[in-house]
């Protein structure tokens, strides 16, 4: 399987060179002095992107002094490196095992577990399974802008049905006469002289509510200054004609 490297290159030789004062205990520099070259050699070769021979360099380390917890978690550095996340986190535990009290250290491969751990989590990932993932988004989408197309369908064709009957109603009610827009109710043929005695009137009628406006055929007399409760009821628009007191208007058919 192909190894993804992990992007430590620019920690990792800032962190050997740290060990190089902490690595080995007092009074044993004589003793380790391969160790220490073996150090420098690791972290010359993985800032020259070469960390299998980086890796080589710790574990030859490794064998002088196997006890060495630093040495076993700059191993476990390479190898996450490199890919191999489950051999990082193992030896980043066993450097935990030989740490005693460097409390950095710790720090550091408690940070390492972690990150090799992350990242075999994202390898082990199938295709399959983010294309599932991304599907399933893509269907929740999908659904969910039908539903609003289907809304806004449903939305447009109420408001038109609303128009629709405001116009009618608009149409068939009867208005007053004068009114610039509004049509009058249809006079029958036999009403049409009995209709022009008012015609003077009603170009200068005032607005008269709907509801007391007089039958196809009738007149009735309208005073201004009265409330449409109190005005007079319809009659013959010959006979109103006769009696229109001064002041009032003669409205109808």
């Amino acid at each position: 399987m192909l190894k993804t490297p992990f992007r430590t290159s620019g920690l990792w030789p800032a962190l050997l060179l740290w060990t190089l004062g902490t690595a080995l205990p007092a009074g044993a520099a004589q003793e380790n002095q391969a160790v220490i070259a073996l150090l420098k050699s690791a972290i010359e070769e993985f800032s020259a992107g070469r960390p299998e021979q980086a890796a080589s360099a710790l574990e030859r380390g490794l064998r002088i002094e196997p006890n060495n917890a630093i040495l076993w978690h700059y191993l476990g550095q390479t190898r996450l490196h490199q890919g191999h996340y489950q051999e990082a986190g193992s030896l980043a535990a066993k450097s935990n095992t030989l740490i005693g009290d460097n409390d950095a250290l710790r720090a550091r491969n408690i940070w390492l577990i972690a990150a090799a751990r992350q990242a075999a989590a994202g390898q082990n990932r199938t295709p399959s399974a983010i294309d599932d993932g991304q599907a399933a988004l893509q269907q929740r989408l999908d659904e969910e802008t039908e539903r609003r197309r289907q809304a806004e369908a449903e939305i447009a064709a109420l408001r038109e049905r609303l128009e629709q009957a405001q116009c009618t109603t608009a149409s068939q009610a009867p208005m007053p006469s004068g009114t610039p827009g509004q049509s009058r109710p249809e006079r029958a043929p036999a009403d049409m002289q009995d209709a022009a005695l008012g015609l003077a009137h009603e170009q200068n009628a005032p607005s008269v509510p709907t509801s007391h406006w007089p039958p196809v055929g009738k007149c009735r007399i309208w005073f201004p200054d009265r409330p449409p409760g109190q005005q007079p009821p319809p009659g013959d628009c010959r006979t109103l004609k006769r009696q229109l007191p001064a002041g009032a208007w003669l409205v109808g058919s």
